[in-house]
């Protein structure tokens, strides 16, 4: 295999590292800690990115585009792995985030409880889920039951949930609640 290979892999592998590692902290802690768990895997695959860019070095023989991947690009381009993936796992709480912040601006900087309530009610919520799903020709109502109309995504809810059940090891992050 060749040197540069590894050096052009090590990032993804470092990547890898720190969804793994960030997995076993939430599980480890049922969920909790979120940003904790981040900030940890980020430095384990930091330090495997800065291992495997040192022991590259020591093995093989010292090219200039070597030592470039290795101290100029292979670091850099982990954070920016890491980066996005942080930004992906974390698209959920930010948009909850960004509405709420929205509201209370657009009420002059204050909501009240009930306010933000009637906003954010569940059954609300809900129910225009089940629109925008029968609008898009998700799903149809026939007889006063919902069916598919469409599968193209059930494999990936299936795949999403599948690994929601891996990492927090129940079917949903609000088990715990009920």
């Amino acid at each position: 295999m060749s040197p540069e290979i590894l050096y052009f892999a090590s990032p993804i592998i470092s990547l890898a590292v720190m969804v793994v590692v960030q997995t076993m902290f939430l599980r480890l802690w049922r969920g909790e800690h979120f940003f904790k768990s981040v900030v940890l895997s980020f430095l384990a695959g930091g330090a495997v990115v800065a291992t495997l860019q040192v022991a590259l070095l020591l093995v093989f023989p010292i090219t200039v585009d070597r030592l470039v991947l290795a101290l100029l690009v292979n670091l850099p381009l982990y954070v920016c792995l890491a980066y996005g993936y942080y930004n992906f796992i974390n698209l959920g709480q930010c948009s909850i985030r960004i509405r709420v912040y929205k509201e209370c601006a657009d009420r002059g900087g204050r909501i009240t409880t009930e306010e933000l309530r009637g906003v954010y009610d569940e059954d609300q919520l809900r129910e225009a889920r089940i629109e925008r799903l029968l609008h898009g020709g998700d799903l149809v109502l026939r007889g006063g039951r919902y069916h598919l109309a469409n599968r193209r995504l059930v494999p990936v809810a299936a795949m999403v949930f599948g690994l929601k059940k891996f990492v927090l090891r129940r079917q949903s992050e609000f088990d715990h609640l009920a």
